[in-house]
């Protein structure tokens, strides 16, 4: 199958939110979540500088674990500017690249978003891991019911118990190098923790100067604190267009992947998501 209109131009979001350097983190903030978006450009005079994305705010983010609502206090979030905490230079892709070189530009550096710049090295656009979701529902309908999550799901996945500790489970994704950890109770799926969710109620450094016994005691409570539940799922027998559409209209990045007798047995990701696009030769 040769996609129709498989440029990045024809896929990347033509309106971009970006903000400047001296855009406090508080600001920064607000307007992902208003927009529901999870990076922003960084211009300065007209050119790209930077990028700054959600995972990057909530390493400087106060835990979310009410244990540390003080710390706000001791050092605000809007005495910070993005300036500080931005990824320079971005990393970006050519309007005219094809999409699969996108998907796989993505892949490798763990990214949910590529700046776009056109032959004159000005923004354009903005690629987001949405906008691949989208050209998967798009391209693949007619492949819908031949290719499965089953085929493109991990298997088995690393899975945690409501009593696991947010290190444990700081530790356990760092090692496996995993975005979401299924949450089991009794061989049951009853929540499921992110990677942002961990990042989170991880206390930032900026709040824990000199606060080092509360950030320890944060980090030794429970996941159950944090888990998402109930779990959106997504059966083995489901086609990938129907997870596209899923974690595109959720905002979901990896969906648990249940058998026909309720079992978990794998986790599919937007990672999987951008293999299938690189596999597919787009």
């Amino acid at each position: 199958m040769t996609i129709k209109r498989g440029l990045v131009a024809n896929w990347m979001t033509r309106e971009v939110i970006t903000v400047s350097p001296e855009v406090t983190l508080h600001n920064a903030r607000r307007l992902m979540d208003l927009n529901r978006i999870r990076a922003l450009p960084v211009m300065r005079e007209g050119q790209l500088v930077g990028m700054i994305t959600r995972r990057g705010l909530l390493r400087a983010d106060p835990s979310s674990i009410p244990l540390a609502e003080a710390w706000e206090k001791r050092y605000p979030l809007d005495q910070e500017t993005v300036e500080k905490i931005m990824t320079t230079p971005a990393i970006t892709i050519d309007e005219d690249a094809p999409v699969g070189k996108a998907a796989r530009v993505m892949l490798e550096n763990k990214f949910s978003a590529l700046p776009v710049l056109n032959d004159r090295r000005a923004l354009v656009g903005i690629l987001t891991s949405s906008d691949l979701f989208r050209l998967v529902i798009e391209e693949m309908q007619g492949e819908a019911q031949q290719i499965t999550v089953k085929q493109w799901m991990t298997p088995d996945p690393e899975t945690i118990s409501p009593d696991t500790t947010l290190l444990e489970a700081h530790r356990l994704m760092g090692v496996k190098r995993i975005r979401a950890l299924p949450v089991m109770e009794g061989g049951e799926l009853v929540g499921i923790v992110t990677r942002t969710d961990v990042m989170g109620a991880d206390p930032s450094r900026l709040y824990t100067r000199g606060a080092q016994e509360e950030s320890r005691e944060v980090v030794q409570q429970p996941v159950r604190l944090i888990m998402t539940a109930p779990v959106q799922t997504i059966t083995e027998n489901d086609s990938m267009v129907e997870a596209a559409r899923l974690m595109k209209e959720r905002k979901f990045h990896s969906l648990p992947v249940m058998n026909a007798q309720g079992r978990l047995t794998g986790i599919v990701t937007e990672t999987d998501i951008f293999h299938l696009i690189v596999h597919k030769g787009w």
